[in-house]
């Protein structure tokens, strides 16, 4: 077993058991492995640090373990995923500079993605956080509430995230965004994170990077030039299903 991180970087999977779509996502099959199985093999092939799996659930711990991977028990009560990645920090007792919030469902994440993250923070050590975007070209994802969209400066900082289709083309024509929801902490950016309670914007727009930024956190991004699929329903798997056939 790898001695715990004390420095440098560490990626974290939280793997919640329980979902209101799609219960158990992290274990359905995708190419004939759990969806868990994908997001913690990209991360090692990534080497960009230690990987582990936080579940609050027995059986994602027992499948981690049985494909060969390190995770680790947490709290049924963690309040989001991000709480979750803190606490099993905690329980590894590590105590790496920075932090990977790689998140459990999205198993067609790149180990180029991975790594294209954290060279970011490597580049920025004084931004909070740091996280991927993509060019968004398509008006119908463009209007969609569930695709999340970033506003960008020219520095690569972020400046907002909205469900809404931003920024507003009324003179030049807009530069886009769609985000992708892995993120990068610097470890005294990540305790300070889950300190604070949920702030107005954030539950405006039911997004949790809002409180970091409401409170003053500096958020930058690297451009990837794709995304995959986030699972939250049975028909994101069927259609992840038939991305991996084209590409496998």
């Amino acid at each position: 077993m790898l001695a715990p991180p004390r420095g440098g970087l560490a990626v974290i999977i939280p793997a919640r058991w329980g979902s209101t779509r799609f219960p158990g996502k992290v274990l359905a099959p995708l190419g004939g492995r759990p969806i868990v199985e994908w997001c913690y093999r990209a991360a090692v092939r990534a080497a960009v640090g230690d990987v582990a799996v936080a579940t609050d659930d027995l059986k994602v711990l027992q499948a981690v373990r049985g494909f060969g991977g390190r995770a680790v028990l947490t709290s049924k009560k963690a309040a989001s995923g991000t709480d979750r990645v803190w606490e099993a920090v905690g329980r590894l007792g590590w105590r790496p500079t920075w932090v990977v919030n790689l998140q459990g469902d999205e198993p067609l994440v790149t180990h180029r993605d991975l790594r294209s993250l954290a060279a970011l923070l490597r580049r920025r050590p004084g931004a909070d956080i740091a996280t991927l975007v993509t060019p968004l070209t398509s008006r119908a994802k463009l209007l969609r509430p569930d695709v999340v969209k970033a506003a960008v400066g020219r520095d690569g900082r972020v400046l907002y995230f909205s469900r809404a289709p931003i920024p507003f083309e009324r003179g030049a024509a807009a530069r886009r965004f769609e985000h992708i929801g892995i993120y990068g902490f610097r470890a005294g950016s990540l305790r300070r994170f889950v300190s604070l309670p949920p702030s107005p914007l954030e539950k405006t727009e039911m997004l949790e990077q809002l409180r970091a930024m409401e409170d003053g956190m500096t958020i930058y991004a690297a451009t990837v030039p794709a995304r995959g699929v986030a699972i939250d329903t049975p028909g994101d798997l069927a259609a992840a299903e038939k991305l991996i056939k084209r590409t496998i």
